[in-house]
């Protein structure tokens, strides 16, 4: 996922024609003026803050999961607020709504390989305390 949200940030900030759209969109909503236009450095900006927010969920899971499974066990409530987490993340993503970058979808599979490998943890959980 993290791969290939860094290759679609990639491809938005060397594409001309997504920085004049870009510039275009944030003269009309008033965010810069015809008078002081944005420059690519702006664009550039806008879109490696999209990506860092993009990615903090899928680096905070991977780090947390890491340390959970070296130094604690596992818990329901671990498992709930991943799932919130992760089920947000996919909401966040799917509302992009960028249909024609193959990496919009690489990283909704990515999204639901890990919402579906967090609830069978919580199977995992259940068949270990049965024991």
């Amino acid at each position: 996922m993290i791969f290939a949200s860094s290759l679609d940030v990639l491809m938005r900030v060397k594409d001309a024609s997504l920085f004049e759209a870009w510039k275009e969109s944030a003269i009309a909503f008033g965010t810069f003026s015809s008078e002081n236009p944005p420059i690519l450095n702006d664009y550039v900006g806008v879109e490696l803050f999209r990506y860092l927010f993009k990615i903090a969920i899928p680096v905070g899971f991977a780090l947390l999961t890491f340390l959970t499974y070296q130094k604690l066990t596992l818990t329901k409530i671990y498992i709930f607020i991943w799932s919130v987490l992760l089920v947000g993340g996919l909401a966040y993503t799917f509302f992009e709504l960028n249909f024609s970058s193959v990496f919009y979808y690489l990283v909704i599979a990515g999204y639901l390989i890990l919402i579906l490998t967090v609830l069978s943890l919580f199977e995992e959980l259940n068949k270990s305390k049965k024991l």
